[in-house]
């Protein structure tokens, strides 16, 4: 991808991996804690990933294919755009909207199956807090966790937000590692660029770049 569309920063890396980490397996009944979603698929895909991890990373493709299968129903990929585009959705066309959606969607898919790779088998996770609270009739949990690196480095803050959908599951909408959080940074870095190329020209460009992947 253009430099300037991946907004991940690398130091981010080890923290966006827990983010891969959600894609495994099918949500639990709403009845479940939301944490007991993520210690439970964090431990799951982790494992998965170290079982088949020789086959994976000489073939990113079936990497980002196995990502790709399981991340759908684990986020609400519909407002995590409606959030990053922010006014530019309302302004964009019903088609600019779903190019949108499925670009991102391939575009965070990518960057965390990528994230996986930097994965070593020594960082360890730790949950430190969790709510759940109600805004005009609906659910939402914001889960408090941290990564813990092998090199004594300062442990990576990392915030799960996430909403009850009305199919009674929880779907993550958004990502906060270390002080970035992925909406703001995505914003920001989607309104400049969709000032200097529109819409269309943006979903352009990450059709290319995915195309590289998908």
């Amino acid at each position: 991808m253009n430099a300037s569309m991946n907004v991940v920063p690398k130091r981010a890396v080890a923290g966006l991996l827990v983010g891969v980490s959600l894609f495994t397996a099918p949500p639990l009944p709403a009845a479940e804690k939301p944490q007991a979603l993520i210690e439970q698929t964090v431990q799951d895909l982790l494992d998965r990933f170290t079982a088949r991890r020789e086959a994976l990373e000489s073939d990113r493709r079936a990497l980002f294919a196995l990502v790709d299968r399981v991340a759908s129903p684990l986020f609400d990929f519909e407002r995590i755009s409606k959030l990053v585009l922010a006014q530019n959705w309302r302004r964009a066309s019903a088609q600019q909207r779903d190019e949108f959606r499925d670009e991102f969607r391939k575009l965070l898919i990518a960057t965390y199956a990528t994230a996986l790779h930097k994965y070593s088998g020594d960082q360890r996770m730790v949950f430190n807090a969790s709510k759940i609270t109600e805004r005009k009739g609906r659910k939402f949990a914001e889960i408090k966790s941290e990564v813990i690196l092998a090199d004594g480095a300062e442990p990576i803050a990392v915030v799960y937000s996430l909403l009850l959908d009305k199919q009674g599951n929880w779907k993550i909408y958004n990502l906060t590692v270390g002080s970035l959080n992925m909406i703001v940074n995505y914003r920001n870095t989607y309104a400049s660029l969709i000032g200097e190329h529109g819409m269309d020209g943006v979903i352009e460009k990450m059709k290319r770049s995915n195309a590289e992947h998908f």
